[in-house]
């Protein structure tokens, strides 16, 4: 039982992942602009394997000011699959724009966020150290540890086939109850993606009072986008 609901938690912050890189966000597009990423993970624990599979929706659903900065409203939606069950995660949060982009650290300047989670209440969350917002704080966290760039390659997939650069790194951060989780990332990147990440591919472990219980990998596959984005929280502001 503990198992399950370390590797849930776990689950939920690693669907972010590719976004440890520079955060989620490489550019900034239009407003209205969405891409959907297949997810696929493999967990490994005691010698048994655990595969997941998901999706994981990156979306603008507005714009507007605050203290005279432009903010945009960005909200990620992933789904994934555990125990033969779908587990639905919302999340809408107001950055200002300068703050969103390759280098950036936009966890560091969030003006407010909303979180909801399948059938339960919308909540705003104001201290990300809760478990709820593991996965929001790897969302939008700023560059890894010890960066590195890939040689470009051809990735043929659902925008085309196209030639992308790759960036690599590391990323470390606290969880709930001891936990600690690692995280090597390469992530391919292209003008043509609409937030600049066409995939990623991960290698985690995940530790309790330093020792590892936990391993796994994570990828991320651009599966289709859309000029049209509308907010499933269209109340929150």
């Amino acid at each position: 039982m503990r198992f399950k609901i370390i590797a849930g938690l776990f689950l939920f912050a690693v669907v972010a992942e590719p976004l440890w890189a520079d955060g989620l966000i490489y550019r900034l597009p239009d407003d209205g602009t969405q891409i959907r990423y297949e997810m696929e993970l493999m967990m490994s624990a005691g010698g048994q394997e655990t595969p997941v599979k998901g999706s994981v929706t990156v979306s603008s659903v507005g714009q507007t000011t605050v203290n005279d900065e432009k903010c945009r409203w960005i909200e990620i939606k992933s789904i994934t699959g555990v125990d033969g069950q779908d587990h639905i995660q919302i999340i809408k949060t107001l950055v200002p724009e300068k703050e969103l982009g390759k280098g950036k650290s936009p966890i560091e300047h969030i003006v407010r966020t909303w979180l909801k989670e399948d059938n339960g209440e919308v909540m705003e969350v104001k201290d990300l150290n809760v478990p709820q917002a593991m996965a929001f704080k790897a969302f939008l966290a700023g560059p890894g540890k010890n960066p590195g760039e890939l040689e470009k390659i051809k990735v043929d997939g659902k925008l085309g086939e196209l030639e992308c650069a790759g960036v690599t790194g590391d990323q470390e951060f606290e969880g709930p109850d001891g936990v600690a989780v690692a995280i090597h990332f390469e992530n391919r990147l292209h003008e043509k993606a609409p937030f600049g990440l066409v995939g990623a591919d991960w290698k985690f472990e995940v530790k309790n009072a330093g020792q590892t219980f936990l391993t796994g990998t994570f990828k991320l596959t651009a599966a289709d986008t859309s000029t049209t984005a509308l907010s499933e929280l269209p109340d929150k502001q």
